[in-house]
């Protein structure tokens, strides 16, 4: 009878250890989570310092293709090298304007992918700590309580095979050490 105690015991002793390895677990997750969070935070601010940055150098690139046109005029001998340098400078802003929206569409993407998987991370926290409080309650009415209540019929048993085994009764002026609590 014991034996069935000690490994009952030895059972709940192993389920609250595999509980707080699963909470030690839940800890690491939500704290590696909240660092990949922080990142996202960092890349968008990142993105968005590009993009503000960007428009200012194409509106400048535009003004300077101006200029390189206007001086074509004044100095006619270096005017084909201008023009050729006007059409890099017109390739190198589509290169340019196509690598920032590129670059735009790519880090909206990652902030979207980013966003699920934190989405997805708060599901599956959610549904595990469920998980977990349903895992506790079933552990609670399946085990703790048969347990209990096998103690308990255990505790009766016991004092049955006293009363037989005893043979003879005691005295009245003599009580039980049960019925002494009891009283």
């Amino acid at each position: 009878m014991e034996t069935y105690l000690l490994a009952i015991l030895i059972i709940v002793t192993l389920l609250l250890i595999v509980q707080a390895v699963v909470f030690i677990g839940f800890y690491l997750l939500a704290k590696r989570i909240v660092e990949l969070v922080e990142r996202v935070g960092q890349l968008q601010s990142r993105a968005e310092y590009l993009l503000q940055n960007t428009e200012p150098v194409l509106h400048l690139s535009q003004q300077v293709m101006t200029e390189f046109k206007e001086a074509a005029g004044y100095f006619s001998q270096g005017a084909q090298h201008i023009n050729a340098i006007a059409e890099m400078v017109k390739d190198e802003t589509a290169d340019v304007k196509n690598l920032l929206g590129d670059t735009t569409a790519l880090a909206r993407r990652e902030l979207d992918k980013a966003k699920a998987q934190a989405e997805q991370m708060q599901k599956a926290l959610a549904s595990t700590t469920d998980k977990f409080q349903r895992t506790a309650d079933i552990v609670q009415n399946n085990v703790l309580e048969p347990a209990r209540e096998f103690s308990y019929l255990m505790a009766g048993v016991r004092r049955a095979v006293e009363v037989l085994s005893a043979g003879k009764s005691l005295p009245v002026n003599r009580a039980y050490q049960d019925e002494e609590m009891f009283i």
